[in-house]
Formats: structure tokens, sequence, C-alpha cells
């Protein structure tokens, strides 16, 4: 539709943008832009911060144990030790107390160095010894083996032995690929809970947290393992990314920078939550409250705006198609302004009206039809049947067998009173079940000896349900002619009633063997094709079906377990009404 046509003044689509752009918009961006350039400002100062101090934090600590490692390699050189480890034969029991004496002085004044040392050993094979700056013990091989162990000739100074922080010299220095034992091996304990100590006297404020980790073992501020181990491997994921970074653990995003320490074989960790680093945002609050205050007027007033113009127009034409939902297509709406919403409005009363002279051409014509073929079907089913009735009468007049003779003409006018002189298209399912028991019990004596026949009584509960007329005996009639009609013996048909959920299954079932699956896969497929197709009697029944109860509801034909066929008729019915 050309829009030259409709003058408008303003169309809802137009204010619609031109207030988000002219209003909203900026504000938004604007806000988005101050408070991007705020958080990344402060993040990347602090960030800065943090890594310096880190860093000089790694260097005192190395510094610290390079002085150390420096009293260790001297300690090496001590004539007590030598002595002890190398020559330890030359001497009397006296002058090996003598060296250990003194030799214990000396480990003593190395532990007394730094508050950081725990223990002091001398392990000296030689002698069998573990001699400490406190105590002297018989040396321990398994645990001499361990220290031998150490990759004494790696790039880290500090190793992980006994779980502890150890620093190892052996005497002589010997490469990884010598059998040789050194004579000594000098090991100097460090203290984890003077290094955490260290690690608290390192914090500017309560909130940061610092993590020296040298796996297996952690040392932290925080005493939370498993919160340790998380933000440790989130920062092993990637060591080629920044030593400055952001994570997000439990909920909670933290700013940590790191730096990697050969010397330790380790890595210094520093953290601090977000929520604390962006504290001196806080002189931005007011501006921010400012602007959420304008920022929430505009919204009324543009929340009002919308209401007036585009919500409530909306409103309208949706109440009005939920009227049409429920079968009214009288509804006619009206709107004053000129915009698109009243162009809508005729539109759609235009296509109501049309509307409701197509449903009355539809429905006069699907009326017409059913009746039209129900007639046919009736047509179709009398004559037949009527035929047959007449030889079942002539036999039992001939051979006298008058109570049978009785029985036969009240069911027979029964049958033809249900068929002839009701014209509703829809009966209760009490009335149609028993016209269908009927008509199975006049098949019953037609083929006496040949068929028995099994009815079910219709459950409680069932009767009152609306079906369409004459949907079970053509199915009954269906199954003598084409499954039982040859059978000379042993004949068998049942009607079946069941109830799934909110649906009622019917079945005929019978034990013929005329049918093949092909067929019966060609019937289904039929039921279930929408092309246009000739109208037979099962096809009838089940469009009615479907037309009355909708899907899942119709025909279902399928071999059951004595090679016979079952037809099921599905009622989608709803106890609730």
């Amino acid at each position: 539709m050309n829009l030259i046509r409709y003058p408008w003044k303003k169309t809802a689509l137009n204010r619609l943008i031109l207030s988000f752009i002219c209003i909203l918009l900026p504000i938004y961006v604007l806000s988005m832009i101050i408070y991007n350039w705020g958080i990344r400002t402060l993040q990347e100062e602090i960030s800065k911060s943090m890594a310096s101090q880190v860093s000089q934090y790694a260097s005192d600590l190395e510094k610290e144990f390079s002085r150390i490692q420096a009293l260790q390699y001297d300690c090496l050189t001590d004539d007590n030790l030598n002595a002890l480890a190398a020559i330890p034969g030359s001497m009397n029991d006296i002058e090996k107390v003598q060296r250990i004496l003194n030799l214990q002085t000396r480990l003593n004044a190395i532990k007394n160095s730094s508050v950081y040392i725990q223990e002091v050993h001398a392990y000296i094979p030689s002698v069998q010894k573990d001699i400490s700056a406190t105590s002297v013990s018989t040396l321990d091989k398994e645990e001499f083996d361990r220290f031998l162990s150490v990759p004494i000739s790696s790039d880290a100074q500090v190793f992980k032995v006994n779980g502890s922080l150890n620093m190892v010299a052996a005497y002589p220095y010997l490469l990884p690929s010598s059998k040789r034992e050194p004579i000594v091996i000098l090991a100097i304990e460090l203290s984890a809970g003077k290094l955490r100590n260290a690690l608290d006297g390192m914090r500017n404020s309560p909130e940061e947290g610092l993590l020296f980790d040298t796996t297996p073992i952690t040392i932290s501020t925080n005493p939370d393992a498993a919160f340790n181990e998380a933000i440790a491997a989130r920062i092993h994921h990637d060591p080629a990314a920044s030593n400055a970074r952001s994570v997000k653990l439990d909920g909670h995003r933290y700013l940590t920078v790191h730096t990697a320490s050969p010397f330790f074989d380790g890595t210094l960790i520093k953290y601090v939550p977000e929520k604390a680093v962006f504290q001196p945002l806080q002189k931005f609050r007011s501006w921010f409250v400012l602007l959420a205050a304008v920022s929430l007027a505009i919204i009324l007033f543009y929340s009002l705006y919308v209401y007036k113009y585009i919500h409530k127009p909306l409103d309208r034409l949706v109440k009005a198609f939920r009227k049409v939902e429920f079968g009214d297509v009288e509804v006619q709406i009206a709107h004053s302004n000129q915009d698109e919403f009243q162009y809508i409005y005729r539109r759609f009363n235009a296509m109501l009206g049309n509307l409701k002279s197509l449903i009355d051409q539809v429905y006069k014509q699907q009326i017409l039809m059913q009746k039209a073929e129900l007639k046919q079907l009736q047509s179709q089913i009398n004559p037949h049947f009527l035929y047959n009735s007449f030889f079942i009468l002539n036999t039992m007049a001939r051979l006298g067998d008058y109570e049978q003779l009785e029985r036969f003409t009240n069911q027979l006018g029964e049958y033809f009173q249900f068929v002839t002189r009701s014209s509703a298209d829809e009966v209760p399912l009490a009335k149609e079940a028993s016209h269908a028991k009927v008509y199975a019990e006049i098949q019953g004596m037609r083929f006496y000896n040949r068929v028995d026949v099994d009815f079910e009584e219709l459950p409680a509960g069932w009767g009152h349900v609306m079906v369409p007329r004459l949907i079970l005996q053509p199915l009954i009639e269906n199954a003598f002619e084409h499954g039982l009609e040859r059978k000379a013996a042993n004949g068998l048909l049942g009607i079946r009633f069941e109830k799934k959920d909110d649906l009622l299954l019917i079945r005929v079932e019978d034990n013929g063997d005329e049918i093949d699956d092909g067929t019966i896969e060609t019937l289904n497929r039929l039921l279930d094709s929408e092309e246009p197709t000739e109208t037979t009697g099962l096809l009838n029944i089940h469009q009615r079906i479907r037309l009355k109860f909708g899907p899942p509801s119709g025909l279902r034909f399928e071999r059951n377990e004595r090679g016979g066929l079952t037809v099921t008729v599905t009622i989608h019915w709803d106890e609730r009404g």
C-alpha cells in the first residue's frame, strides 16, 4: 500500500524511532562511555601498582634466600664438616664429638641468620649421622636418598622434599649423570609459617590476598585451600597471557597480578576483589544518581507516550483478535487518530466481514457434504443388509424356529428404526454402541456356528459422549464382509472398550485372514493423506470423527495377535468438559 495516499501527521513508528534516537540513546551511550572509561583507567592503574609491588616482593625474597644460599655453600667448606665427611677414621670418638659440636654451632648460626629457616641438617654417610642445629640422630637412608634425588643442577634453588621447602647443597658437586654419591648433603628446611607471615605483611589492605604457589606446596594468606587451588589453576591455565588479568571465581571477579620465580620454581600471585578496587569511583556516584534520575523521568514520560499511542491501540487490537478466536466475528474496532492503527483497524474490520461470509459458505457446504455422504452411506448399507435379512427370515420360517424368528424380527426392527427414523448427525455413544450390538447379534445369527461374537459392555460414564452417527456398525459389517464371511468355523469377532488418559479407544477385532499387510498399510496411508481422494465408507467415518473431535482422533488399522484385522476408533475426550 502506498503511504502517500494516507497523509498522517505523525506515524506511531516515526514517533517511536524519534523518541529513542533523540532522548534515550545519547543518555545511555554517554553513561556507558563514562562508566567504562573510569573502570578501565582505574583497573590499569591498580594493575600496574600491584604488578610493581609483586615484582618487588619476589625480588626481595630471592635476595634474602640468595644470602641464605651463600651461607649454605660457605658451610660446605667448614673444616669440621669436611673432617667428619672425608676422614672420619683418623679421629677418635672424643675428637668426633668435638667436631660434631663445632659443626652444630655453625649450623645453629645459619639457622638464626633468617626467620625463614626452620632447621638446618647435615647428612654425613661416612659417620651415619644426621646432624642438625639442635640434635644429632642416626642417618635415615631413605631420607638421604630423597635428598640425593633432588636435581641440584636445575635452575631452581628451592625444592620440595618430605612435603616441605628445602634448599639443598651437596659436596662434591655432582652431575646428574654421575653415579658417585656425595660425601655430605647440607639441607636448609624453610618455614612455611614464616613465609605466610611475610606474605601477610605485604598486603596493603585486608581485601588483598597473596599466594605463593610452589606446587605441591601452596603458601597463602587465605586459609581456603579450594579457593587457592582455583585461583592458581586460572593463572597457570594460560601462562602466556599478561601477568595482570581479571578472573571470576564463585561469582566474584578479582584483579590478579603474578610473577614467576625460577629461584623458587613457583609463582607469586596477588589478588584483590574488583568491588574493593572500584571504591574510588564512589565520587562519581552523585553524577550517576543524577543521570539515573533524569533517565527515569525520561523513561516515565516515554512509557506514558508509548502506552497512549502504541500500547492501548495494540491492546484493543489483541482483545478484538481474542474475541474472534472464541467465535465472535461481529466485533468491530474504531480509531480516531490518523495513523497506521486506523488503517489496520479498517482492514481488520473488512477482513472480519469477508471471514464471516466465507464461514457461512464453507459451513453450509460442509454440512451439506456430510449429510450427502451420510445418506449415501446409509443407502449403501440398507439394500445389502436387507437382502441378507430376508434370507434369514425365510430360513427361520421354513424351519419353524419361531422363537428365534421373533427375536430376529425385533432386532431387525430396532436396527432399521435407528438407521431410518433419526435424522440427527450425532447421537450418544450409548445409542451408537447399542445399535452396533444389535447389528452384531443379527450377523451372529446369520453366521450361526461359524462366528462367535464377543461384544463388551460399554463402560460406565461413556454413554453420554456425543459421537457422529453410524461409526461402529460399518466397521462390524466390514469385519464380516472382508474377514469372517469365508470362515467355515471358529470365526471370532470382538468389540472392546478402553480408556487411556483423555482418549477413548474402541477396538473391532476379527481373526480373518483375507486382508494382507500391504492392504493394511495402504488403508492407513489413505487415512493420513491430505490429498483429495474418493470418499469410501471407512474414510467417511474417519473424517467425521476427526471433524468432531480433531487430531489424534480417527481410525487406525493393524494386524492383531490372532492374525486378523483390528480397527481402532480413537476419540479425544476430556472428562472435564
